[in-house]
C-alpha cells in the first residue's frame, strides 16, 4: 500500500512544545495552595515498627500532616485483574500495617507547605523497630526453601532430558543478570486534587486508564470518580506501568488536607519504591547434532521477588519460539526476598532470556567449530513451535543475513584475538532479537471539521515513543490533511479507553481504532477522496456539515487464534579491547529489525537507538548493588549507578525491513519499544569472547572480570 504520510520521517508532533518548555509534565502542575510530600524510608529490611513519634515533625515550620500506619485510614489491597484494567505494582496499600518487608519501605510521609520544609521535617520523625532476620540474595532464599515453582511459566515439548543426554554436542552453563534500575529522567510524580468526592491526578504514568481504575479500587471509590491526566511523560521503561504507593499517599493526603498535594519521588527512592529488573539466574542446556541442528533446549530460571507482591520475569517466553527445537523444557522458580518489588523493565523476560540463550548458542558454535551466524540460520523455525501456529509474518532469516552483510561478517576471522588494529584487539559478535507482537482492544473518537482541521481522542499516552505523531499521521493519511492540522487528545482517562504504553503493543492497538473511527467519519461524506489539504473542508461544505464524528471500538479478531505474531531482529556488535590500558568499548553496532510497517521513520529509529543504548548499559555497566548486611541499595543515585554517556556511544546502523504484517491490523504495524534491547547484551558478550577469550556469563562485563 502506497502512503503519503505513514512511514515518512516526520518531526515529533509535540517536539516544539518540549524543546520550548511549554510541555507540562506531572510535577509542573502547581495548583493554588499546593502542598508537598516527602517520604521517610525504613532503615531495616525485615521486622516491625515498634513505635513511631512524629510530634517533632508535626510541629516543624510549614508541616501540615505526617502520614503513617496510624492515620492513613482505610485502604484496600488490590488483586490483579488486567482484563478489567486493574493492577498495582504493590498489591499491599502503603502503611497497611507495622510490618517492614524491605529497606526503603515508606514508614512515614511528611506533607508541608514547601518541598524544603517537608524534606527537613522527615528527618525529625523518630521510628523504633523490632528487627528480624532478612534475606537479600537468591542463594540465601534458596537455602531457606523460599523458591516457589511457577506453574504458569512451565513449558515442555518432546523429551528434553532424554534428547539432551543423547546429543552429540552439549552446552550446560549458567548465566546471571543483576538488578537493573529504570532511572527515567523524569522522576515518578503525582499531583492529587479533590473536588468534593472526585479525584484528579496529574500523574507520570504509562497507563492512564489502569491508573484511574486501580487507585479507585485501593481508595474504595467508584472508578468514574477518578480522572488521571498524563499529557507528557519523561520516559518510564516499564517503571510507570502500574500504581505505586506514592500516588496513593498523595491522594490520601490531599483528601485529608482538602488541598492539592504534590509528591515527587526523590531519585534515591526510584531505586527502592518504583521497581527494578530482578536478579536472574538461568541455567541453559543445549543439545545439538554434529551438523548444528538443535535437538534439546532446557532452561531453568530463578529470579527474586518481594514479600509484598510477586513479580515474575518470563525469561523462557521468547526462547520457546525463537528456534526450531523438538525437545524443550522451561521452568521458573520465584524467590521471595526482603527487597523492594521488581517490575517490568524494557524487554522484560526476553531481554535477560536472550542474553542467556544467545550466549549459549555462541558457546555451542565454538564447540561445533561452526560460524555463529550459520548455526542460527540452520535452526530458524518455519512455524511457532511453542504455540503450534503459523507465523503471521516472519522475516527472521532476512534480518540475520542483512545484518551480517551490512556489518561485513564474512570478513570475521574466527580465532580468539585474531583481529587487531594497532594496540586494540577487535571482537565481533552476533545475536538474534525477538519480541511478541501484541494487540488489544481500543476505542477512539475522530471529529472532522469544516475549518479543515481534525481532532483525534483516545485514552492512551505518549511516553516518548511517538504516539502523538503516529495518531496524527493516521488521520492525515486518510483525510489528506497535513498532520499539523490534526489535534491529538490523549493522556486523559476520561477519553475513549485506550491501551497501556507497555509491551510494545500501543501502536498496533490504537492504529486500527484511529483508522476505523476516521473512516466512519468519512463515510458521512459520500464520494470523498483525500486529494489534498483542502479536500476535507470542501466535502463538508458540499454536505452542509460543520463537522462529522466517527467513534469505534476495535479488538483482535479470529486472526489472533490463527497466527502467531512476533517481531524479529539481529544485532552485530564490534568491541575494541586494549589490554595495555585495560580499555573496553563497543565501537560499532548494526541492527536489522522486522517490526511490520514503520509508522514514522524518525521516531522508529529513535526507539531502536534508545533500546540499543540501554542494552549497552546492561552489558557493560548497570548493576544495582545491595549492602550484604542491610539489603539497602548503596548506589542509589546517578553518580554511582553507572549508565552510558555520550562519550560511550558507538556508531549505530539501524535498518528496518518495513514489511507490513498482513494480519495484525491497519497498516500492518507491530511494535518497536522493546525488540531493540533483546539480544544486544549477548552480541556484546560474544564479541568480548571473540577478542579476549573470556566468556563473561555474569553481567555486567566489567574490567575487573576481564582482568580476573
Amino acid at each position: 500500500m502506497e502512503t503519503t504520510v505513514i512511514g515518512k520521517p516526520l518531526n515529533r508532533y509535540e517536539g516544539r512544545a518540549k524543546v520550548t518548555g511549554r510541555a507540562r509534565y506531572a510535577a509542573d502542575h502547581n495548583s493554588t495552595h499546593v502542598a508537598y510530600a516527602y517520604p521517610l524510608g525504613s532503615t531495616i529490611s525485615s521486622g516491625t515498627i515498634a513505635s513511631i513519634d512524629s510530634s517533632a515533625a508535626e510541629n516543624a515550620p510549614g508541616v501540615l500532616l505526617v502520614l503513617h500506619h496510624g492515620n492513613i485510614g482505610k485502604l484496600h489491597p488490590v488483586k490483579e485483574n488486567m482484563e478489567a484494567g486493574i493492577k498495582a505494582a504493590e498489591e499491599r496499600p502503603p502503611f497497611h500495617d507495622r510490618t517492614i518487608s524491605y529497606a526503603g519501605q515508606f514508614v512515614a510521609v511528611v506533607i508541608a507547605k514547601t518541598f524544603e520544609q517537608a524534606r527537613w521535617a522527615a528527618r525529625l520523625v523518630q521510628v523504633e523497630y523490632r528487627e528480624t532476620k532478612a534475606s537479600f540474595t537468591l542463594d540465601a532464599g534458596i537455602a531457606e526453601n523460599r523458591a516457589k515453582a511457577q506453574d504458569d511459566e512451565k513449558k515442555s515439548r518432546g523429551k528434553p532430558d532424554e534428547a539432551f543426554a543423547k546429543a552429540a554436542v552439549q552446552i550446560d552453563q549458567t548465566y546471571h543478570t543483576p538488578v537493573e534500575v529504570h532511572n527515567a529522567m523524569e522522576l515518578h510524580s503525582t499531583v492529587a486534587e479533590w473536588q468534593a468526592d472526585r479525584l484528579t491526578l496529574e500523574d507520570s504514568t504509562q497507563w492512564v486508564v489502569g491508573q484511574a481504575k486501580t487507585i479507585a479500587t485501593m481508595l474504595g471509590i467508584p472508578s468514574d470518580h477518578v480522572t488521571v491526566k498524563s499529557a507528557y511523560i519523561g520516559s518510564g521503561f516499564g517503571s510507570k506501568l502500574f500504581l505505586w504507593p506514592h500516588a496513593v499517599v498523595a491522594a490520601v493526603a490531599a483528601r485529608q488536607l482538602k488541598r492539592p498535594v504534590k509528591f515527587v519521588l526523590p531519585r534515591a527512592f526510584q531505586f527502592t519504591n518504583a521497581g527494578h529488573r530482578p536478579v536472574i539466574r538461568q541455567r541453559i542446556r543445549l543439545g545439538a547434532s554434529r551438523e548444528g541442528k538443535l535437538l534439546a533446549l532446557l532452561q531453568d530460571t530463578h529470579s527474586h521477588t518481594s514479600l509484598v507482591t510477586d513479580y515474575v520475569e518470563s525469561c523462557g517466553e521468547s526462547n520457546a519460539s525463537l528456534y526450531s527445537v523438538a525437545n524443550l523444557s522451561n521452568t521458573h522458580h520465584l524467590v521471595p526476598l526482603n527487597v523492594s518489588t521488581p517490575t517490568s523493565m524494557r524487554g522484560p523476560g526476553s531481554c535477560p532470556g536472550l542474553f542467556a540463550l544467545e550466549s549459549a548458542l555462541d558457546e555451542l558454535a565454538l564447540q561445533l567449530k561452526l560460524d555463529p551466524l550459520e548455526l542460527r540460520l540452520r535452526n530458524i523455525p518455519a512455524t511457532d513451535e511453542d504455540k503450534q501456529l503459523p507465523w503471521s509474518a516472519s522475516h527472521f532469516e532476512t534480518c540475520l543475513r542483512q545484518a551480517a552483510d551490512r556489518f561485513g561478517w564474512l570478513k570475521r576471522q574466527p580465532g580468539i584475538g585474531a583481529m587487531r588494529d594497532g594496540s586494540q584487539i577487535i571482537g565481533w559478535g552476533i545475536a538474534s532479537a525477538t519480541w511478541p507482537a501484541m494487540r488489544r482492544a481500543c476505542s477512539a473518537r475522530i471529529e472532522l471539521k469544516a475549518d479543515g482541521t481534525a481532532k483525534a481522542e483516545c485514552a492512551t499516552q505518549d511516553i516518548g515513543t511517538g504516539t502523538y505523531t503516529v495518531i496524527a499521521s493516521v488521520v492525515a493519511e486518510l483525510t489528506g490533511l497535513p498532520p499539523e492540522k490534526v489535534v491529538v487528545a490523549i493522556g486523559n482517562s476520561t477519553l475513549p479507553p485506550g491501551p497501556i504504553s507497555g509491551g510494545s503493543m500501543a501502536t498496533a492497538t490504537f492504529v486500527p481504532a484511529i483508522a476505523e473511527a476516521t473512516r466512519k467519519a468519512l463515510e458521512q461524506l459520500p464520494g470523498f477522496k483525500p486529494t489534498g489539504p483542502n479536500a476535507l473542508a470542501a466535502a463538508l461544505r458540499t454536505a452542509g456539515r460543520e463537522q462529522v464524528i466517527g467513534e469505534t471500538e476495535t479488538k483482535p479478531g479470529e486472526e489472533a487464534k490463527k497466527f502467531s505474531f512476533r517481531c524479529f531482529g539481529a544485532h552485530c556488535a564490534e568491541i575494541r579491547w586494549d589490554p595495555g590500558i585495560s580499555k573496553l568499548r563497543v565501537s560499532r553496532i548494526v541492527s536489522v529489525i522486522d517490526a511490520g510497517r514503520i509508522m514514522n521513520a524518525k521516531t522508529a529509529r529513535n526507539q531502536i537507538d534508545g533500546a540499543l543504548v540501554m542494552g549497552l548499559g546492561m552489558a557493560l555497566m548497570e548493576e544495582g548493588v545491595r549492602d550484604p548486611r542491610t539489603g539497602r541499595v548503596v548506589n542509589d543515585n546517578l553518580a554511582d549507578y553507572h549508565m552510558l554517556v555520550h562519550a560511550d556511544m558507538p556508531d549505530i546502523d539501524v535498518k528496518f525491513l518495513d514489511v507490513p504484517d498482513p494480519h495484525i491490523g491497519d497498516f500492518g504495524a507491530k511494535g518497536l519499544g522493546e525488540i531493540g534491547i533483546t539480544g544486544i547484551a549477548a552480541a556484546i558478550a560474544n564479541a568480548v569472547h571473540h577478542a579476549t577469550g573470556k566468556r563473561i556469563r555474569d553481567l555486567p562485563i566489567s574490567i575487573e572480570k576481564l582482568l580476573a
